[in-house]
């Protein structure tokens, strides 16, 4: 496996992305921010549940009629009936009408008033009105004219009172509207058609005044009869003027024909004559018994001069026919324009009188159809008088009640099984968002993603939190054995890099870090262990020469080390602490470095590097910080390679991701960054596996499942 070695090598797409095991770190990170949440959650919950007044609820049914029951088939002055569902909707706006809101309180005691706004408070007693309007619930009931009517109180009685009280008069106010505003129709309807029926007496005077006036009788005969002329006279003329479109149409076909010497016995008007059609017929056996003779005989021969005689007959003969036929259709065409005329110029002449006549009958029609609208208006308001008269009395219910609302036996609020359910699931879910919230305006570098995506580099081992031991002991966790998951990290990390080619046959090793405590020490020393406990020649240099830290954590003596070497000339020899562990030799700083930079670049410090390569399997560097000093720079050209350790959530993403940049700009492949310090708990969630497994298994109840 071959890992990128600076960001821009990198590739574009990760299978990893921000996935579940993610959350559940971020979650897991922060549990006691989420426990506290969900504490609040349910403590207020709880409050909320015990402290609320208990609400008993009455519910009576309603069925909305679509009409009520008619005794008479007449037209309602109000309309009740519900034929959509606009109408339903319609009654059940007027049910969260405050008019019957106003009507309920209107019908309650003295008594029940008092218990309607009783709170059990010191304070003003509400507003009786707005006790009923604000716990009244109306609930239409899906695809069904029904509806239920629900009040919430305190007291069970007087919620089904008034839920009760809702339906009465929810039923007598329609049957009220619809008395009043009957009563209301009758006497306009009275005024109305009294100023009718003066109007109805007015014409009536002015039509026999009109009568009286001329002889208005045989004028309206009169007019009858130039009605029915003038109806045949225009039948008349609309068939003279069809019969002269035709034979206009005909005699303009033959002129344009003859025009243009084209052969008219071919034009359907004049081959349809009979005697053309005759001739026409004689014509073709002729021309074809002139032809066959021709073929037989010589221009000469008596037969062929018979034939050709016999055919030039048919032809003046045709022709003659033709000149009959054009002729007749000239002077059809001719005698269809004069009955036109004529049949034009009478009906004009008939038009003329009957506009004549119109104008003397116009007054008394106008009159006369006056008299009837106005009539037959006075009779319909007369019967829709009487018809209302009647059925304002009758009552007519537009709903009935279905089920009346029982007193209550127990409260339908506040329900405290269900909002402690709600409770724990709304504290669980607003714990987990809560506390993924805080992970995410984290910008720490603590997973996977931050490792790989953000930093630029390749995660290879994960090494849990070490909590109990001195520092000299975890530096050597691996060789004391005293913890068994750090131990498993770090033969995970060994074995990531036996993978890849270039970390497999790597000798020179430098391992550093962003900022110093970030654990490289501890990480170069288990490292170079590791690589010990597998049979390689190792030894470990110590380069931070400003704050060196190996000496203390194998517990070693003051000696000389790199300074005595690369300063005073010492030799290797005697600057290796051979067999501190088996395999394992180490290096320390040795003294002090007036210029730890010059050091790191001699000639000297160089050759240091070359023989070690040449002596041991792995030489392993511990390096300053790179966020502290550049010292790591100056030694990266000599490397093999470099290992970058960050301690879980201490380093921001930001400061980590330029360190490696300034790496990778060296061109030294960097093997990948080791994250320190991450809990046992969070570990497990990279690997999809419990905290239990973990422990069981490093501690030895569990089969050692295959390393990574």
């Amino acid at each position: 496996m071959t890992y990128p070695t600076n960001v821009e090598d990198e590739p574009e797409e990760s299978g990893e992305g921000l996935n579940f095991r993610h959350y559940l770190l971020m979650v897991l990170e922060r549990k006691w921010y989420a426990v506290a949440v969900f504490v609040i959650t349910m403590i207020a919950t709880a409050v909320y549940s015990y402290r609320t007044i208990p609400m008993y609820s009455g519910v009576v049914t309603i069925q909305v009629l679509k009409r009520g029951a008619q005794v008479l088939r007449t037209v309602e002055v109000v309309e009740s009936t519900v034929g959509s569902e606009t109408d339903f909707n319609t009654q059940i706006k007027l049910l969260e009408s405050l008019a019957i809101a106003q009507s309920v309180q209107a019908r309650l005691t003295p008594e029940e008033l008092k218990l309607l706004v009783a709170t059990g408070g010191s304070g003003e007693p509400p507003n009786p009105l707005s006790v009923i309007y604000s716990g009244r619930r109306i609930i239409p009931q899906r695809m069904t004219l029904m509806t239920n009517v629900q009040f919430l109180h305190p007291n069970p009685k007087i919620a089904a009172r008034i839920a009760n009280l809702y339906a009465s008069e929810y039923i007598a106010y329609n049957s009220r509207l619809r008395t009043e505003e009957s009563l209301k129709a009758v006497d306009e309807l009275k005024d109305r058609a009294e100023q009718q029926r003066r109007r109805v007496d007015e014409i009536a005077n002015a039509m026999q005044a009109f009568r009286q006036k001329g002889n208005h009788l045989s004028l309206m005969q009169s007019k009858d009869i130039v009605t029915e002329k003038l109806k045949a006279l225009s039948a008349m003329a609309t068939q003279a003027g069809a019969r002269l479109k035709e034979t206009e149409v005909r005699w303009n076909q033959v002129q344009s024909w003859s025009e243009a010497k084209r052969d008219l016995t071919e034009l359907p008007v004049i081959a349809s004559q009979a005697r053309v059609a005759q001739l026409i017929q004689q014509m073709t056996p002729q021309k074809l018994l002139v032809t066959q003779l021709r073929d037989r005989y010589k221009d000469k021969h008596p037969r062929l001069i018979d034939a050709v005689n016999a055919l030039a007959q048919i032809n003046v003969e045709l022709t003659s026919a033709v000149s009959a036929a054009v002729s007749a259709v000239k002077s059809e065409y001719e005698n269809a324009l004069r009955n036109d005329e004529e049949a034009r110029k009478a009906l004009t002449e008939q038009e003329q009188k009957s506009l004549e006549l119109d104008k003397s009958s116009v007054e008394y029609d106008n009159l006369a159809r006056d008299f009837r609208v106005n009539e037959q208006l006075l009779e319909s308001m007369l019967a829709r008088m009487r018809e209302t008269a009647v059925t304002g009395t009758i009552e007519t219910e537009s709903a009935r009640i279905v089920d009346r609302a029982l007193e209550p036996g127990t409260p339908v609020s506040p329900k405290v099984g269900t909002n402690l359910i709600i409770g724990a699931l709304g504290g669980i879910f607003l714990g987990l968002v809560f506390a993924i919230f805080l992970s995410a305006i984290n910008d720490r570098v603590r997973t996977l993603f931050d490792v790989e995506k953000l930093v630029g580099v390749p995660l290879i081992g994960i090494v849990p939190r070490i909590d109990g031991l001195e520092q000299p002991d975890k530096a050597q966790i691996v060789a004391n054995g005293t913890d068994r998951p750090a131990i498993e990290a770090f033969l995970s990390i060994y074995s990531n890099l036996r993978i890849d080619e270039k970390s497999r046959d790597a000798r020179l090793l430098l391992v550093t870090s962003t900022l110093p405590g970030e654990g490289k020490s501890f990480v170069a020393s288990n490292l170079a262990l590791t690589f010990a406990s597998q049979g390689q020649r190792v030894v470990i240099v110590d380069c931070d020469l400003r704050k060196p830290n190996l000496q203390h954590l194998f517990r070693l003596p003051s000696a000389k080390g790199i300074v005595s070497y690369c300063q005073d000339g010492a030799g290797i020899d005697d600057i290796i602490f051979a067999n501190v562990q088996a395999n394992l030799d180490v290096i320390t700083v040795g003294g002090r470095a007036k210029n730890p930079i010059q050091l790191l670049n001699s000639k000297a410090f160089e050759m240091l590097t070359a023989e070690l390569s040449r002596r041991y399997d792995r030489v392993v560097f511990d390096s300053p910080p790179l966020g502290a000093v550049s010292d790591a720079l100056n030694i990266l050209p000599l490397m093999d390679g470099v290992i970058f350790t960050i301690r879980y959530n201490t380093v921001k993403s930001s400061v980590a991701q330029a360190c490696a940049r300034r790496l990778s700009a060296t061109n030294v492949p960097i093997f990948g960054a080791v994250m320190n310090a991450m809990s046992v708990g969070a570990a497990a969630a990279y690997y999809g596996e419990s905290e239990k497994l973990s422990r069981d298994y490093f501690s030895g109840s569990e089969p050692a499942p295959g390393r990574g």
